[in-house]
């Protein structure tokens, strides 16, 4: 069963209304027209959408789709899910996901293609020269490149980055503050990121920066951007290496590493209590937001604090809308199986039907 909550005025937690939610709701079967007692892969959402992909490799998506951002066929925003499908192909296998502010990255073939749908004015779509917006689902031409596959998609506001097989990054979109390397400036198509100190196994991008892990028994990291005023401190508090790192995720502005023995190490951002607090208990999964965090506890407790003016943290929320220093705790019925987190919104998926 899925369970949704938080920022919904696009209709993207697919509830059938775009009312915002501060406790854990069902999302009906009829929605997300999947049986959601099987395995939800993957869940990414942008600033007004948000897309799941099943274990099986079916692709769903719900919110604002008047740029194509959602992949689905017409261009009417819906607060119900709708299956992905390529124009003329509805076989479509998808293995990964990401999600910029307007727009929608996805990964199939094994990794050998990327599409892309939506929009964005800094080159995120990664199409070209002056390309803004897709309204339908588009191939990136040529990439990633002939011999290798995409392991990994991520993204953040506005910029996007892939990790392939061979340890090698490319990115494209907003690159400013030097989350796409060393050139400082946007890109409009893939480009290889130089300058990397290893091969990389893991990426996550904040607004403003890409950071980039290597296997976890070394667990060296190597951040990219913000270059100029780092005014969390986000570069300059992060550690040369994290080993034994056993899941990693970012906000816009924090770094979040979960190690082997359930200790959450974050950096960054904390002006809405965006850092765990001190005596969090140790956790088993961890999914970041864009101001907020979800903690899924060894005891199966979902935990939730950070920026929640939406009610993507819960009922409980200090004047300014955050949870800090502290926490929430979600509570849903069934085990939880898994946790998601996106633009103000949160998802729960527990082993009940």
């Amino acid at each position: 069963m899925l369970f949704a909550l938080g920022s919904n005025g696009s209709g993207q937690l697919g509830l059938g209304h775009g009312e915002d939610m501060a406790t854990p709701q069902i999302v009906p079967a009829e929605s997300l027209g999947l049986d959601v007692s099987s395995d939800i892969r993957r869940i990414a959402a942008g600033g007004n959408h948000t897309v799941v992909l099943s274990s099986d490799g079916r692709g769903f998506s719900a919110g604002d789709n008047s740029d194509g951002r959602c992949g689905t066929e017409g261009h009417e925003t819906s607060s119900m899910f709708r299956e992905i499908h390529l124009l003329g192909d509805y076989s479509s296998q998808w293995e990964d996901v990401a999600a910029t502010w307007s727009a929608t990255v996805l990964v199939r073939k094994r990794g050998d293609e990327v599409w892309v749908c939506g929009s964005g004015d800094s080159g995120e779509l990664g199409l070209g020269d002056g390309v803004r917006e897709a309204k339908h689902l588009t191939r990136i031409p040529d990439f990633p490149p002939t011999g290798t596959r995409a392991v990994q998609v991520v993204a953040c506001m506005a910029h996007v980055i892939a990790v392939l097989d061979d340890g090698r990054v490319y990115g494209w979109g907003k690159g400013r503050k030097g989350q796409l390397g060393d050139a400082g400036h946007d890109s409009w198509t893939p480009k290889r990121v130089s300058g990397l100190q290893f091969k990389v196994e893991r990426a996550v991008c904040g607004k403003d920066f890409t950071c980039l892990f290597d296997n976890a028994r070394d667990g060296k990291v190597q951040m990219l951007g913000p270059d100029g005023r780092d005014r969390f401190n986000t570069k300059a508090s992060a550690p040369s290496d994290v080993p034994g790192w056993k899941q990693v995720c970012a906000s816009w502005g924090n770094v979040f590493v979960l190690q082997d023995d359930g200790r959450l190490l974050a950096w960054g951002r904390d002006d809405h209590g965006q850092l765990p607090a001190q005596d969090l208990p140790d956790v088993a999964m961890v999914a970041a937001g864009s101001e907020h965090c979800l903690a899924l506890t060894l005891d199966g407790k979902v935990l939730a604090w950070g920026w929640g003016e939406h009610g993507n943290c819960g009922e409980h929320t200090d004047a300014k809308g955050d949870v800090k220093g502290k926490w929430n705790e979600l509570a849903v019925s069934g085990g939880v199986t898994r946790i998601f987190s996106g633009c103000a919104t949160s998802f729960i998926l527990t082993a009940q039907t």
